[in-house]
């Protein structure tokens, strides 16, 4: 499964957003692509440890997907704690196995997404690749352009550092013909 990568950032925002909360919202697409996420109030008596989709939200979202033509793939919501591994209470209130789920998990520094079927008391994890990942992002890779940079920024702060020790150092000493 695919996932638009400014989706999956604003899913991770909303859970930031959200901490120490559980967000929660609704993913859409279509060909195995998850190219929109629409953010919902989160109703649950004890929102903090648990999410609950607000219905009368739930119910104008999918109206304006079906308007949009997008087709309901799953839901999101966020682990502010915790792995992003459904708890027992997400596998018991999984509504329905054709839905995906994916959870976002801000017990690290930057948010870990991943994405599961649930059905009944089995969870199993969905490959999510992101689709067109910033290159320069914290932890992405760099792009040869900024390799060739960071390589020339090296070869002239070394050079910079060898003018300035020369010119540090102290005249050399006269040499005086032997009485």
């Amino acid at each position: 499964m695919r996932i638009a990568y400014p989706v999956a950032r604003q899913i991770a925002d909303h859970a930031r957003a959200a901490a120490p909360n559980e967000a929660c919202g609704l993913l859409a697409g279509g060909d195995g692509k998850i190219s929109s996420a629409i953010p919902l109030r989160n109703i649950a008596d004890t929102p903090s440890q648990r999410f609950r989709l607000d219905p009368q939200e739930e119910l104008r979202a999918l109206k304006t997907l079906d308007a949009g033509g997008l087709g309901w793939m799953g839901i999101y919501h966020s682990h502010p704690h915790s792995a992003p591994i459904p708890s027992r209470t997400d596998m018991v209130e999984a509504a329905d196995a054709n839905l995906l789920h994916l959870i976002v998990s801000l017990e690290r520094k930057k948010p870990q997404l991943k994405l599961w079927r649930i059905d009944g008391d089995s969870a199993e994890p969905v490959n999510l690749v992101f689709d067109g990942q910033a290159e320069n992002e914290e932890g992405g890779k760099l792009t040869k352009r900024q390799r060739i940079a960071l390589i020339m920024a090296g070869i002239l702060s070394a050079l910079m550092l060898v003018i300035t020790a020369i010119a540090l150092l102290p005249p050399p000493p006269e040499l005086r013909p032997p009485a």
